[in-house]
């Protein structure tokens, strides 16, 4: 199992290639419409290459999709856990999640494909991340549990809050053509506007859970 903090640290550089080539791949044509052979060219190694590392397609997709769930767990870092009121907690969770997606969108394609064609492996990974205790969402889900029950802020369901949350986080990427239509400034300048987005989407939820 790759090192935490390194999800990549035990790969080989040809490995490496493979993946970053896989995760390009997937995110664009899917688990179903990827070809080793347009994978292998990506990655500048040859088919037979590809296939001494990976037998198949299944086991490729399998291993970038364990690598990218790890890489977004560990892009939280400590952040959350050292977080010691639920205010900071709800910033390090938004701007966690959103920084990670700007700076892995292929990552975030490959989730969201994954949600769309039924979501088995992503379960799969997620139930095992929230029985370790190592899953960002559960972690929120628990300190707006332990803030509503403190009268920090108004009481509300933990679990539906938290999806409220990553939906904001995770949709105007999903959108961002028509982002960039409704608000024209997101396309002269996306990253000012993913930096007001994290702003915003903060003062909506943490402002909307003060207690009444």
């Amino acid at each position: 199992m790759p090192d935490a903090a390194d999800p990549l640290a035990d790969y080989s550089d040809t490995e490496r290639a493979i993946f970053d080539a896989a995760l390009q791949v997937f995110a664009r044509e899917g688990k179903r419409g990827a070809r080793m052979q347009e994978i292998a060219d990506a990655a500048g190694i040859n088919k037979a290459m590809l296939h001494y590392y990976f037998r198949d397609k299944e086991t490729l997709y399998e291993e970038v999709f364990g690598f990218t769930m790890q890489r977004f767990m560990a892009s939280f870092g400590e952040s959350l856990e050292e977080a010691p009121t639920f205010e900071e907690t709800l910033r390090a969770f938004i701007d966690g999640y959103v920084d990670f997606v700007r700076a892995n969108e292929n990552a975030m394609r490959l989730m969201v494909n994954e949600n769309l064609t039924g979501g088995s492996l992503l379960g799969t990974h997620l139930r095992e991340a929230m029985k370790a205790g190592d899953a960002p969402p559960k972690f929120l889900v628990e300190t707006i549990a332990s803030a509503a029950q403190a009268g920090e802020i108004r009481s509300v369901d933990p679990t539906h809050t938290v999806i409220s949350v990553i939906s904001m986080c995770l949709f105007f990427f999903v959108s961002q053509p028509t982002v960039k239509i409704v608000h024209p400034p997101a396309e002269n300048n996306w990253d000012a506007f993913v930096e007001n987005r994290k702003d915003h989407l903060f003062d909506l939820v943490y402002h909307g859970l003060a207690p009444s």
